[in-house]
Parts: C-alpha cells; structure tokens; sequence
C-alpha cells in the first residue's frame, strides 16, 4: 500500500472515529495524519476536524490554533470564521466570538444562523438594538426561504437548518445539539 493510500485510511479512521465521539482515538489518528502527510497543514477541512476533536477534549486553546490556520487557508469562507466563532463563545470569548461572526456574516451576508448567533451574543453585551437588526435580517430570510419552499414544495437541508429559529423549544435543542459537538444527547 503506498504512503498517500495509508495516510488516507488513517483520515478515514479518524473521521470515524470522530462520528462515534471517540474524540481521544480520533486525535490520536489526526497526529499522525499530520505527521505522516507531506503538506498536511494546508488542508483546512482536517484542521478544523482535528480542532473539533481537541475542543471536546478541553484542549480550546491548541484547537482555536488549528481554526486560526483553517482560517488563513481560507479567508474567503465564512464556515471558518463561523466555526472559530462558536469555540470562541463556547469557551467564554464573547467579543473575539462577535469579531468573527462580522467576518463571517461579511463573507456570507445571507447566513442567518451567524446572523442570528451575532445577535444573541450582541444582546447579551446589552446591544439590543444591533440585536434586533440581526433578529429582523435572520427572520426576514428565514419566511423568504419559507415562501420558496412553499410555492416549489420542495425542501432543502438550508431551509430545514433554518427551521430551527421559529421556536424558542427548537432554538434550545439546536444550541444544545452544537454544545454536545454535533450530536444529540439527553
């Protein structure tokens, strides 16, 4: 087997291995991912997987590293700012959260889960009236989506992601949905 194969197996293990939670085992195989494969630090989907990983085993500051360089990788889409911006709350970064939703929400204006996530945080500084500029913009695109899907009856993962924002029940789920790493516990 040659080199690039086996290192390609070692990612897929580590994806696996990360979809059962198995976050110490998945880290494990991402090192050596990294270590074995030439340029490996230009792959900005594995370092944000190997950030998720490090994340779940409280390793925060050595994972916002990785999405830090994710992000140089690619400075045009907003996911990386996104993401590095939900880490950043969830450990207690407000303002470096807020830093990276704008970016984010630059790069991919028509976001309104970014748009929604920078408004929660902006009301929680006490910028209430910035917050409901992004409530009304998120709302404003959620019922155009809502319209499309009605009049084509036809449903799209966006649209269902969407969905989660008309309810307060749903909006609790979906955050403790992303604070148990993607996945759904009790």
């Amino acid at each position: 087997m040659t080199l690039e194969k086996t290192n390609h197996k070692i990612k897929e293990q580590a994806l696996a291995l990360m979809e059962s939670q198995s976050w110490k085992e998945a880290l494990e195989k991402w090192e050596v991912w990294f270590r074995e494969t030439q340029n490996s630090h230009e792959d900005a989907n594995a370092l944000h997987d190997r950030a998720i990983c490090k994340y779940h085993l409280s390793d925060t500051v050595s994972a916002i590293k990785d999405l830090d360089a994710a992000a140089k990788l690619q400075p045009e889409y907003g996911y990386r700012f996104s993401s590095r911006a939900w880490m950043k709350q969830a450990s207690g970064d407000t303002e470096g959260a807020i830093s990276d939703y704008k970016i984010a929400i630059k790069l991919e204006p028509e976001d309104v889960v970014n748009q929604n996530n920078l408004g929660m945080l902006e009301e929680s500084k006490g910028y209430k009236s910035q917050a409901v500029k992004r409530y009304k913009i998120a709302d404003g695109a959620n019922k155009k989506t809502v319209q499309k899907t009605e009049v084509h009856e036809t449903k799209t993962i966006f649209s269902e992601m969407k969905s989660v924002y008309r309810s307060k029940e749903s909006l609790k789920d979906w955050f403790k949905f992303i604070l148990n790493g993607f996945t759904l516990k009790d």
